[in-house]
């Protein structure tokens, strides 16, 4: 039988059972894991199908705890040898971890002296394209929408202190007067990151068809591997992706949802993770956006009457060109396949995962 991460987790020292929140799968039977204390605390940690290799992070990394009964381990207040500086951020009188995937990346939030900001760890080196790229993109997109600025604050190789995008996110926000005005200025903010050249803000990355049929691909096996989804041939849902001629190309966030977006004070409007931006076809990020409305219906976090308001105000603002139209229901199938595999990976939502596997048959 193949080998699984396991859904709860005991801990060795507390004794608190520890629910698995989000999983991303890696190599060779390796996850990260995001899990959660009874009273919601989150913690990191990673599972191993192979003992060697946990012993192996386990001795290299200075505060883990080993759980070899599950086969993982645990990475509390910031442990991690590849970002050296997260955990004396974390130590930091007033900080919060707010996101923390191993080896990756992190979010620490800094309430000091100097005032609020949100400091990104990132493997040491990353964080100087980083802190370019954005001051290239709030140029970009000034007047349309903010991004988070990046600060004077020296924390440490890896990290970047950005500044604070107040305000609650589109998901976040109930459904007041002001909400449906936040998805059209979503929507005229990606009409400007679209027609963004990507050499004025230093982007060489592209992302195309060939890209997302891969990630969703990558997504997929690995659900199928560990024994969450079955086996999926993408050949006859992706054959118009894969096949049909290219739309228009752009400037791409690649991640784009509700909860990427901030409602500000003013009514303006804030992008946040902006880390992956890539040129590729502009209907990619139309496509992530739509579903994403759809996936809130299935959650039950928007009503159907409200998400077609919601797609309406977001297509005005957006004002998207008959080709971009034409090319997005491909990547509309693309993006759901793709949330199948992600979902799976998140036991509270991991039936979802199914249905949005259906509702990419052709």
């Amino acid at each position: 039988m193949t080998a699984r991460h396991p859904d709860r987790v005991a801990h060795p020292v507390t004794g608190a059972e520890l629910a698995v929140v989000r999983a991303w799968p890696r190599r060779d039977q390796h996850v990260l894991l995001e899990l959660a204390t009874p009273s919601g605390e989150r913690l990191a940690g990673q599972w191993f199908a192979d003992a060697v290799r946990r012993a192996d992070v386990v001795a290299a990394t200075s505060g883990a705890i080993d759980v070899p009964a599950h086969g993982v381990v645990l990475q509390p207040d910031g442990a991690d040898r590849k970002l050296p500086a997260l955990a004396g951020l974390v130590a930091r009188p007033g900080s919060r971890l707010l996101v923390h995937r191993p080896g990756r990346r992190a979010v620490v939030l800094l309430d000091g002296d100097r005032g609020r900001c949100y400091a990104k760890v990132l493997p040491p080196g990353a964080e100087v394209a980083l802190a370019g790229r954005l001051t290239a993109l709030a140029a970009a997109l000034r007047g349309v929408a903010e991004v988070p600025r990046p600060l004077d604050r020296p924390l440490g190789d890896g990290v970047l202190a950005q500044s604070e995008l107040p305000g609650p996110t589109l998901y976040e926000a109930g459904p007041s007067s002001g909400l449906l005005a936040g998805w059209e200025r979503l929507g005229a903010a990606l009409r400007r990151l679209h027609g963004t050249p990507p050499s004025t803000v230093a982007v060489t990355a592209t992302h195309d068809a060939a890209d997302e049929e891969a990630v969703t691909v990558r997504w997929l096996r690995a659900a199928a591997v560990s024994g969450l989804l079955p086996p999926v041939d993408v050949a006859g849902p992706l054959t118009e992706l894969r096949t049909g001629p290219p739309g228009p190309v752009g400037l791409l966030h690649r991640d784009l949802h509700d909860k990427q977006a901030v409602l500000q004070p003013g009514g303006r409007l804030g992008l946040l993770d902006l880390d992956t931006v890539a040129a590729g076809e502009r209907a990619l990020d139309v496509a992530n956006v739509l579903v994403h409305l759809e996936l809130r219906v299935a959650q039950e976090a928007l009503t159907p009457s409200l998400a077609r308001s919601a797609r309406s105000a977001f297509l005005a603002g957006l004002d998207p060109d008959d080709a971009t139209l034409a090319r997005a229901p491909a990547y509309e199938r693309a993006t759901r396949l793709r949330l199948a595999g992600v979902y799976a990976f998140r036991p509270r939502w991991r039936e979802l995962s199914r249905t949005l596997l259906a509702a990419a048959s052709p």
